[in-house]
């Protein structure tokens, strides 16, 4: 499947180039959010990763101010609203998608699926790739090849270039362009 707003992706490219900073990330991540939050869109759950520990807490942050109204699971900030660590698969699952909120961030989910068998790491990826409806769910964590090559029936891959960023998106659906 071919993606459909690769080259919007030189718009996001363009202000990140060189410069990891929450100026120049917001304004493109605000463009993707905005068409991610677009009604026409089913599969409305997205996933950003990093292999660079600094590059992943400025994005969380970056996204944390960008959906200020969202709630916020860091892996490593345990919060009354986050489950407890050693939460099964299916709670998980159960908090991330069935709980009222207006949205969701989970930043660094290893903290929790790190005691789960791989099946169970798939389950989790599989449900956000397809649950549709509700609200959103925007998952920051460490990437790596292991990931794309676990679920790679469930997401796409869209490497930011020049930054340390990549955006995975539900593969059924085509990401609307960025350039419009």
């Amino acid at each position: 499947m071919q993606w459909a707003h690769k080259d919007g992706l030189n718009l996001l490219n363009s202000y990140v180039v060189n410069v990891m900073s929450p100026i120049f990330l917001e304004t493109p991540l605000r463009k993707i959010f905005a068409q991610y939050h677009a009604p026409s869109v089913r599969y409305r759950h997205l996933a950003f990763s990093s292999k660079d520990v600094l590059v992943l807490d400025e994005l969380a942050t970056v996204i944390t101010k960008i959906l200020p109204g969202y709630t916020v699971w860091d892996g490593n900030q345990s919060t009354a609203q986050s489950p407890i660590s050693q939460c099964s698969r299916s709670d998980f699952i159960q908090q991330t998608f069935d709980s009222q909120q207006t949205g969701l961030i989970i930043v660094r989910p290893d903290e929790w699926l790190r005691h789960w068998p791989l099946p169970d790491k798939q389950a989790f990826w599989s449900a956000l790739s397809t649950r549709h409806g509700g609200h959103h769910v925007v998952v920051v964590f460490s990437g790596g090849n292991d990931f794309a090559q676990q679920n790679n029936h469930y997401f796409v891959p869209h490497e930011l270039q020049g930054t340390a960023i990549t955006l995975w998106v539900s593969s059924k659906t085509q990401f609307p362009r960025l350039d419009k």
